[in-house]
């Protein structure tokens, strides 16, 4: 199978290398912001690899071609799928959502770690995809290396009546911060400055990105949820003294999304919870999400990223789909 990638940062390097050592796969090419190389012999799919390990730029590639589209890209690669590892774009979907669905309509699957596309246009996705057949990956699109989306769709049909997750690693680290002693405004400073956070910090601690991450789960589960009808509590809305307070209750603050479909809530805002908890106790890359059905609760807690492991998540995912499906990854 032959697998574009679109996105060369550090999800899409590590992508890259994965997609070379692995078997039934064959790099077809990438793109990135400015332009794209269609890798059509190995020479070329061995310079892609070689930029991805050494952290070079794609524009060094010798068949770089500044301004070439990565849907036409794609398609003169001749791709059979496309992993797509790019930043989000919550307030317009573009150009996500153009080079997802251009991909679809080019009967090109796609694999995502990106959650605009499903957080916005969940319909129009499916849709699409279901027309040319092309299939869709979002694995790597919440709580990236545990199989979250996975345990939702296998449940789907037995009615989930409530999601609870802590399923922003970001706010984990800030919050632990603010624990020890730090202000609000100097763990987001740091999250930032670790690359923790995104640029603009407030698409985690306004809830945006668990937002999202929720909406994807409640429709795998069946159910309608738009993403600019969930509430959003900011983090720091809690207070740094409540945070260090809850510590000496046997409790923890995290930021927790809700989905209660029947209730019509759909929220994220800071919660205290009891230190039994299982929302209580992830920190840093780890996530968790409780999945309440048939009077029982199912719960996963496990890793999100970082870059590597969403790499394999996404890999790992269009390994699933190839000739080779049930063949291992490369060992780290």
């Amino acid at each position: 199978m032959r697998v574009f990638l679109v996105g060369f940062g550090n999800v899409g390097r590590e992508a890259a290398k994965l997609v070379r050592a692995a078997p039934c796969l064959e790099l077809a090419g990438a793109a990135n912001s400015r332009g794209a190389v269609v890798a059509l012999n190995d020479a070329a799919r061995r310079e892609v690899a070689r930029l991805a390990e050494t952290g070079e730029r794609l524009e060094k590639h010798w068949d770089y071609n500044e301004g070439l589209d990565p849907v036409k890209a794609a398609v003169e690669a001749g791709a059979d799928y496309a992993i797509i590892a790019i930043p989000p774009s919550y307030e317009t979907g573009e150009p996500n959502r153009s080079i997802v669905l251009g991909l679809l309509d080019q009967g090109i699957g796609v694999g995502l770690a990106d959650k605009t596309v499903p957080a916005l246009f969940y319909d129009e996705l499916v849709r699409r995809a279901e027309a040319s057949g092309a299939p869709i990956g979002l694995r790597a699109t919440v709580m990236a290396g545990t199989p979250a989306t996975d345990v939702v769709k296998a449940l789907a049909s037995r009615s989930i009546e409530r999601i609870r997750g802590v399923l922003n690693a970001t706010t984990n680290y800030i919050l632990t911060m603010v624990e020890e002693g730090a202000s609000f405004q100097e763990a987001i400073k740091r999250a930032v400055e670790y690359k923790l956070a995104e640029p603009d910090p407030t698409v985690d601690t306004h809830g945006l990105d668990a937002a999202a991450k929720l909406v994807i789960l409640v429709r795998l589960a069946g159910y309608k949820a738009e993403l600019g009808k969930v509430e959003r509590v900011p983090l720091e809305s809690i207070g740094e003294y409540e945070v260090r307070r809850a510590l000496a209750e046997e409790a923890r603050v995290k930021y927790v999304a809700t989905a209660d479909p029947e209730a019509g809530v759909y929220k994220v805002a800071p919660e205290k919870l009891p230190s039994s908890s299982p929302l209580a106790r992830v920190d840093r890359e780890y996530n968790a999400v409780e999945l309440e059905l048939e009077g029982a609760m199912v719960t996963l807690t496990g890793p999100t990223g970082p870059a590597w492991r969403t790499a394999r998540v996404l890999v790992g995912e269009a390994l699933d789909l190839s000739d080779c499906s049930g063949a291992k990854l490369p060992s780290i």
